[in-house]
């Protein structure tokens, strides 16, 4: 596959660094050359991202990059982070009042924006060691710009029923009182609300994939997780380190 084609999220992206690349005085480089070390894993919640990326980074003594972490505890304070929209809706106007529908827009719309603040923050990462960046708003359409070749992300998607395992598997560890929708005046609807922008977001990352050129994996919960590691390793096989973690 050749190279991408430059998208307006390469553009912004572009112009967000441009001041960073002239400080080290190489006002012409690519950022698929800065981040050629860095692999990604992406898709839809609830699909098993986050333990494949610690098996794998166990594995080959990878850097992992959790997108999810890093906006709960850094991103939120930085220009760009949070939406003051988002701050000032109640539960109800979160996960409850909105049809799934908008809900999946505007998470497509919140951590796209946001996605400049992930490569900000691999930039400033030595290039010494291979990392693994891994989180639902890892979306085709932002990684496709940063990325060298296909062979450096990974995009997965669950079915209906191996997503809701997952999330029950989750909730079961949670506190009573603590379920997603909890907080709501009517908690079945936010769980169902949610499921379902969960389902409209797998199925736009899957096409977003194919328009790009991308790998996506159905994850229907048949393979155990030794399998599932061995299908991420020969993807990304020829950006893996040469020696295993011993």
């Amino acid at each position: 596959m050749g190279t991408f084609s430059l998208s307006p999220m390469a553009l912004a992206l572009r112009r967000l660094f441009g001041s960073t690349a002239r400080q080290h005085h190489r006002p012409n480089v690519d950022l698929r050359d800065r981040l050629s070390h860095v692999l990604w894993i992406g898709g839809a919640p609830c699909v098993g991202k986050t333990t494949l990326a610690r098996v794998l980074a166990g594995k080959f003594d990878l850097k992992i990059y959790n997108l999810d972490w890093h906006h709960v505890r850094e991103h939120r304070t930085r220009p760009g982070g949070v939406p003051a929209s988002w701050e000032s809706l109640t539960m109800d106007e979160r996960w409850v009042l909105p049809a799934a529908g908008e809900m999946a827009e505007r998470e497509v719309a919140n951590w796209t924006a946001r996605f400049p603040l992930v490569v900000e923050d691999l930039l400033g990462l030595p290039v010494t060691r291979t990392i693994v960046a891994e989180g639902p708003s890892a979306f085709p359409w932002s990684v496709a710009p940063v990325i060298r070749s296909p062979r450096q992300a990974v995009f997965l998607v669950p079915t209906g029923e191996w997503r809701d395992a997952v999330r029950e598997r989750r909730e079961r560890d949670f506190d009573p009182g603590t379920r997603f929708g909890d907080g709501t005046r009517d908690p079945v609807r936010a769980r169902r609300n949610l499921r379902e922008r969960d389902v409209l977001l797998g199925a736009r990352i899957e096409r977003s994939c194919a328009e790009l050129g991308l790998h996506s994996v159905r994850v229907d919960g048949s393979l155990d997780v030794a399998d599932s590691l061995a299908l991420i390793e020969a993807h990304f096989r020829p950006h893996l380190p040469a020696g295993l973690n011993v």
